[in-house]
């Protein structure tokens, strides 16, 4: 067999991530498969690495040929490029590594059968269930019709420009769009991250058990182990992190180690709160795990041996920055293991008991362990409900201490109603201040069938549809109704003159109006009748007082025809497009066959940054984007109930909002990392709830180079 894998890197990743994954790969990487890195804006000489091919992108005229004609392609086709590139006759396998890896062990012979699998034509790292390959890895089977045509579409895409027409343009997503068609035609694709959980494949496929993935602005932390998993681990997470806060030694104990991701997630969290050593016993019956049924689990086993390695490359990487990760784990099932553990958990401030599920294995854990100082047992459920466990419940209900039952928005597997985690502190013992997590699910304003029936009247009426654009330089302006938006206008009327597009919702169109600034753009996503009142409580013709025939909408086919004939009557230009919702998701309607369909948020203003990407734009800015109510609003003025949340963990702000602002919120976790995943630059302005969710989930983002 003769493999060979590319990677891609520019002056600073070289610096951070290239050179210690190259030196790496040629240290244990068998003579099988050889590396070439590909190097893109270099000036000068490259630099060198023994036993690596180094090259030069801009020595290609395949390469070159893209400059001028689609310059943000460039950044997006160095992979396609590499591979391409990279291709000879004798090669069986060629694949893409990303440089921010680095390999700690030799592969084994069973190692590299699960990678090299002769009867795929490709292999990737991709979450169960999801149709996104991670831009970690991925690899073609040459010596296969499947693998060999799939890998020339790839690079068709890009060396055509066909991909500049693409939604998303990332190498990835491209691969991604091709990967479906491949398959509806027969190709077979191996996932290496088919048991995985959340988004860090990388270290939950066979390539966890041979090193580790970078991340962060300067790739020195590892890839978050809790990144995409259910929101309790986060609730976890505050709890440990307290717990150093409060003083005490990091000292955790987990009943139910599973894959090591929680081992890991805790002690990442337990360093930044600022411990500098962390403990760590984990006890779990590993793959001789027998009794699945009766305990109540449904995930897939790992070795002990996958573990260990997985703690151990984690330990070294934290030994290099000064900090300890010291760990044991215990293989065997805990009613025999943890009564006799007492050695290795008698100093322990932590236990977390996530194991088997029956009331027996609970009840034997929590008395092996209540002499812990913070006990946290998972999958508690408030009601006895058929086919959830009731052996967390009914012991953490008997527990002596204090108590807390935190509710979460996670659903059980079998149960309809949401998992609560239940903690108990020894009495003489600080009580971490943790809330309940809020967790809105979002239902449609109005029936499918009603639905249905807008999508169709709207889709035979509007004459003018939203057509995708190339990204372009310029700004857009997202405008939301908060409170803070008043303080901004002046700034606003700038950027416009200076070149800005501006994006309104409904709700923000009269301030602007009012102060002499017209939208470029209104966007319109309502399924509600326009003479009724909104949710904040205003009349919706009120909204259009002031429309005329300069404004332009851009109508979404799911709005209520009465808002339509609204705006027709005043002069208004209506440019359609479909809003992808819960019920539309998959109805084929036939509608649907002319116009674009946009996904998004819940409402306008989470939909909005869609449509400004659809429009080309990759620079954003975010006004009154607030997500809240100022204090002392009357419940009188508003439809829906008001209440006090908490935004954020490390420095909370207390918002005064409603159910359908939340929802809101919860948009906005997501399209943040879309928003990073597409190297948008962003700005968000005010301190309302939207700019701290920024601020909170992405820490330290550096906005991307500014591509011309």
């Amino acid at each position: 067999m003769v493999a060979k894998f590319v990677t891609v890197v520019n002056p600073a990743t070289w610096q951070l991530t290239g050179q210690r994954f190259a030196q790496s790969f040629v240290k244990y990487w068998p003579s099988v498969a050889t590396l070439d890195v590909w190097c893109a804006g270099f000036e000068g000489d490259l630099p060198l690495c023994e036993g690596v091919a180094m090259r030069r992108l801009e020595d290609t005229p395949a390469y070159m040929k893209l400059h001028g004609q689609k310059d943000l392609l460039l950044v997006h086709a160095q992979v396609p490029a590499a591979l391409a590139l990279s291709t000879s006759p004798e090669l069986d396998w060629l694949g893409y590594i990303d440089s921010s890896i680095e390999l700690m062990v030799r592969p084994s012979d069973g190692h590299l059968a699960t990678i090299f699998d002769a009867g795929a034509d490709a292999v990737t790292l991709r979450t169960a269930g999801r149709h996104e390959t991670s831009g970690q890895f991925f690899m073609f089977n040459l010596r296969r019709v499947g693998g060999a045509s799939l890998l020339a579409d790839y690079w068709g895409l890009y060396d055509s420009l066909g991909a500049a027409h693409y939604k998303d343009p990332a190498c990835n997503a491209v691969l991604d769009r091709l990967l479906m068609l491949h398959q509806a035609h027969g190709l077979v694709l191996k996932n290496l991250a088919a048991q995985a959980r959340g988004n860090d494949v990388f270290h939950q496929s066979v390539f966890g058990e041979l090193g580790v993935a970078y991340r962060g602005p300067d790739f020195v932390d590892l890839v978050e182990a809790g990144a995409g998993q259910p929101s309790r681990y986060t609730t976890l997470c505050d709890i440990v992190g307290q717990v150093v806060v409060l003083g005490h030694k990091a000292n955790l104990v987990e009943v139910g180690t599973w894959n090591g991701g929680r081992a890991v997630q805790m002690a990442q969290v337990a360093f930044k709160a600022g411990a500098k050593e962390v403990k760590y016993v984990g006890f779990d019956t590993f793959e001789e795990a027998q009794d699945q049924k009766h305990e109540i689990n449904v995930k897939p086993t790992y070795s002990l041996e996958v573990v260990q390695r997985r703690l151990n490359y984690f330990a070294t990487v934290m030994g290099r920055r000064g900090l300890t990760f010291n760990f044991k784990l215990v293989k065997g099932n805990t009613l025999r293991t943890l009564p006799k553990a007492r050695v290795h958990t008698s100093n322990a401030s932590f236990a977390w008991l996530d194991g088997g599920h029956s009331e027996e294995t609970v009840a034997s854990d929590y008395e092996a362990l209540k002499h812990v100082p913070y006990v946290v047992f998972d999958d508690v459920f408030a009601k006895e409900e058929e086919g959830a466990p009731l052996g967390p419940h009914k012991v953490w209900l008997g527990a002596t201490g204090q108590k807390q039952l935190i509710q979460t928005g996670d659903k059980g597997v079998a149960a309809k109603q949401p998992i609560s985690l239940g903690m108990v502190v020894r009495e003489g013992f600080v009580k971490p201040q943790l809330q309940s997590r809020i967790q809105v699910k979002p239902v449609d304003s109005v029936d499918k069938a009603e639905q249905y029936a807008h999508i169709e009247a709207n889709s035979k009426a509007l004459t003018e549809w939203l057509l995708p654009a190339q990204a372009h330089e310029r700004w857009a302006l997202m405008v939301s109704a908060g409170p803070t938006l008043k303080d901004f206008l002046p700034e606003i009327r700038l950027r416009q003159a200076a070149g800005a597009y501006i994006f309104v919702v409904k709700h923000a169109l009269p301030t602007l109006k009012a102060a002499g600034i017209r939208p470029d753009y209104v966007v319109i996503l309502d399924p509600r009748p326009v003479d009724g009142m909104s949710t904040h409580g205003v009349l919706r013709t009120t909204l259009f007082a002031d429309v005329d025939a300069q404004d332009t909408f851009l109508f979404a086919t799911m709005t209520h025809p009465s808002v339509r004939d609204v705006l027709e009557a005043k002069g208004a230009k209506l440019v359609g497009w479909h809003a992808q919702t819960q019920i539309t998701l998959d109805a084929k309607l036939p509608a649907f066959q002319k116009g674009l369909v946009v996904g998004g948020g819940t409402c306008s203003a989470t939909r909005m940054p869609m449509l400004a990407f659809s429009l080309g734009f990759r620079r954003m800015a975010f006004y009154g984007y607030d997500f809240y109510y100022p204090a002392g609003t009357p419940q009188e003025g508003v439809k829906q109930q008001l209440m006090t949340v908490s935004v954020g963990q490390t420095k909370p702000k207390q918002f005064l909002t409603t159910g359908e602002l939340i929802a809101a919120m919860q948009d906005l976790g997501q399209w943040n990392q879309w928003m990073l995943q597409n190297h948008l630059t962003v700005e968000w302005k005010g301190d309302g709830a939207g700019a701290t969710i920024w601020e909170q989930t992405v820490p330290n983002y550096k906005a991307p180079l500014e591509f011309k």
